[in-house]
């Protein structure tokens, strides 16, 4: 597996490279400004030797970095489709479940956990009956 960047802000991994238009609708949305001018700040991978990687694989190789952000997100085949529901991987000690997130409401994610304004619980008790976060109305 390719090593990831060591860098305070979030990575955008893409694990599925089945579809390249899906992919760029995919990584459009999740860096898009939302209507108050929010935006996540990720750095993109998009690294073929990463086609299929576990979050379990990427958590661990952003952890070894030494140097990471408080989240990891994926773009994995299922984040590839309707509203890009990407996977959201915490890289606390802690080890918590992953979630998915819209990609419209990952500004949010982003930048409230890296900045620690919310808790990881926060937002994965904010999940809709089919795992997705879609923000808080």
């Amino acid at each position: 597996m390719a090593s990831l960047p060591a860098t305070d802000d979030s990575l955008l991994v893409r694990t599925d490279f089945g579809d390249q238009s899906a992919w760029v609708r995919t990584r459009e949305a999740a860096l898009a400004e939302n209507e108050d001018g929010f935006r996540a700040y990720v750095v993109v991978v998009d690294e073929p030797s990463l086609a299929n990687a576990s979050w379990e694989d990427l958590r661990s190789a952003a952890r070894g970095t030494g140097q990471h952000a408080a989240v990891l997100f994926v773009a994995d085949h299922e984040a590839l489709g309707g509203e890009h529901p990407i996977q959201v991987v915490d890289l606390s000690d802690e080890q918590r479940p992953p979630f998915r997130c819209a990609a419209a409401a990952l500004w949010s994610v982003d930048n409230n956990l890296n900045l620690a304004n919310m808790d990881w619980e926060e937002f994965a008790s904010a999940v809709s009956d089919d795992g997705v976060h879609r923000g808080f109305d």
